[in-house]
């Protein structure tokens, strides 16, 4: 997740300084964004995958817990 968060703001920082630097074009303008949308879904992805090993996680104590009471 850390490298998913520091392509994202070296993507952000990309633009910015080109943006400052000459304008951004209509090329790099959609090569960001579509960057950018990647690693938001891949996060999204990523974040759903946990909720559900943190489900299962939670599931499995659960049963551990009743069979040893």
């Amino acid at each position: 997740m850390a490298i998913r968060l520091y392509l994202s703001a070296l993507t952000l920082v990309f633009l910015l300084s080109a943006w400052f630097a000459r304008g951004v074009g209509v090329l790099e303008a959609i090569v960001v964004v579509s960057a950018l949308v990647y690693l938001i879904l891949d996060a999204r992805e990523h974040l759903q995958l946990v909720k559900a090993d943190l489900e299962l996680t939670q599931q499995l104590e659960k049963k551990v817990s009743d069979i040893l009471s």
